[in-house]
């Protein structure tokens, strides 16, 4: 009769017969996105209050509850990098210019994703890169908790404004919103007042150069250090934007520099306390699920 070790390891055989099995009756790609399907199926409720708060809670509600409650005020507040970097000129800032850096990073956020799906490993071997599903939901809750504590900054002191729009009276009073718009009407970021502390931008930037750094090795396929030369790229892309948004005047300089040591704090924190572990999908349920398809 055999002990609990050898029960043990033939359970683990039979399983991975049966994931092997299941293997050569799929596609790489047609496996990867059960895959991703099991994975979506059991955490799909984190990922949709995600969805729910970025879409709707911030940007309806909280953002038009910033400008719902800015005053108007006609100067700024003393800021050091106001007076250090000189102002871009007003059809810079219309340009979209100014986010720029931001955009080369979503855009690098985009091939990370994709290239999960890019199987590297030899034929007949699953994928072993990290998941979408996994990879958006750790990068959307830190998101979405950036977002819950800049609401508690924003909304609990309301800081004049930087931008010049918002130094006049003729745009708030064109723009914004009424009660019961807060909750309808979509804020807009480029004519938006009263959402300062802390940069949403930077929030943005500095949580996709942070999963980089989480999963770019694995993801794109290349060495540690490879990897860290793109992480040092990415953080030159955030330098650049952090330069700009003061430029154009979007915040203050304490609005960037706090946004640069909350964002990595709050990675940390997800990372090692809420969610230290990226979920693994269940192979031998998936597996199963294709050999009785099959015998049908």
């Amino acid at each position: 009769r055999p002990g609990p070790r050898r029960l043990t390891a033939l359970s683990s055989c039979d399983s991975g017969s049966i994931v092997s099995d299941g293997l050569a009756l799929s596609t790489s790609l047609g496996w990867r996105l059960r895959e991703e399907a099991n994975l979506l199926r059991r955490q799909c409720h984190w990922i949709l209050l995600n969805a729910v708060f970025l879409v709707y809670g911030t940007m309806f509600v909280l953002l038009n509850l910033a400008f719902y409650r800015f005053p108007v005020r006609d100067h700024r507040l003393y800021d050091l990098g106001h007076q250090l970097i000189p102002e871009l000129p007003q059809h810079l800032v219309d340009s979209g210019a100014v986010d720029l850096p931001q955009n080369l990073l979503v855009v690098l956020g985009l091939v990370l994703v994709v290239s999960v799906f890019i199987n590297n490993a030899p034929a007949g071997k699953r994928n072993p890169k990290p998941h979408f599903v996994n990879i958006m939901l750790r990068t959307t809750s830190v998101y979405s908790l950036g977002h819950l504590l800049r609401a508690g900054t924003y909304l609990t002191t309301s800081a004049p404004g930087a931008a010049d729009r918002c130094l006049t009276a003729g745009h708030p009073e064109r723009f914004k919103p009424t009660f019961a718009e807060i909750f309808y009407t979509r804020g807009d970021v480029y004519h938006n007042c009263g959402d300062l502390m802390f940069s949403g931008h930077m929030l943005l930037c500095l949580v996709i150069t942070l999963a980089v750094h989480r999963y770019g090795e694995s993801a794109f396929w290349i060495s540690r250090r490879q990897n860290r030369y793109l992480v040092i790229a990415a953080l030159v892309l955030c330098v650049a934007e952090s330069i700009l948004i003061i430029a154009a005047r979007h915040h203050y300089t304490s609005d960037v520099v706090v946004s640069w040591y909350i964002t990595p704090l709050l990675w940390y924190y997800f990372n090692t306390t809420l969610w230290p572990r990226d979920l693994k999908p269940d192979l031998e349920g998936i597996a199963q699920g294709l050999l009785a398809a099959h015998q049908r």
